[in-house]
C-alpha cells in the first residue's frame, strides 16, 4: 500500500521552486557581480529535487511485514518488532524499543489517511488479541 502526498502540496512546492529558480536567473542576468544569484539558484534546485523525489516516492510505503517512510534516509519499522502505538490530532508515532517514526496527517492525501486509519486500528486489534 502506498500513502501519497497531497497533490496541493506537491504542487505548491515546484511553483515555489520555480519561482525561486526564476529569480535567481533573474538576478544572474540583471547584475552578475553579486554572487547572491547563485545561493537563490541552489535553492530553487533543492527544492525542485525534492518535488521530485517525493513525487517519485511518495510519503509512505507499506507491505505485510514493515511500513517505510520515505525521506532523505528512509526509515523502517517491522510490524513484528512493533511496541506501541500513539495517535495524536495531527499524527501517529509507531514505536519499537530501537526506532520511532513520526506520521504527520497533514502531509498526506485523504483516502490515503483513511486507509493508514484502518490499517493501523488494525495492527493495534492484532496486538491486542496476541
Amino acid at each position: 500500500m502506498i500513502i501519497y502526498y497531497k497533490k496541493k502540496r506537491l504542487k505548491y512546492q515546484l511553483i515555489s521552486g520555480l519561482a525561486i529558480l526564476v529569480f535567481g536567473i533573474s538576478i544572474l542576468i540583471l547584475d552578475t557581480s553579486t554572487g547572491i544569484y547563485s545561493i537563490w539558484i541552489l535553492f530553487g534546485l533543492l527544492q525542485i529535487g525534492t518535488w521530485f523525489y517525493q513525487r517519485k516516492y511518495q510519503y509512505l510505503y507499506i507491505d505485510e511485514e514493515s511500513l517505510t517512510k520515505n525521506a532523505l534516509s528512509p526509515s523502517s519499522i517491522k510490524f513484528s518488532e512493533l511496541k506501541a502505538i500513539w495517535k495524536y490530532k495531527n499524527s501517529f508515532t509507531l514505536e519499537t524499543n530501537t526506532t520511532k517514526i513520526k506520521i504527520d496527517k497533514d502531509l498526506m492525501e485523504d483516502e490515503s489517511l483513511y486507509k493508514l486509519t484502518d490499517f493501523i486500528n488494525q495492527i493495534e486489534l492484532k496486538s491486542q488479541q496476541a
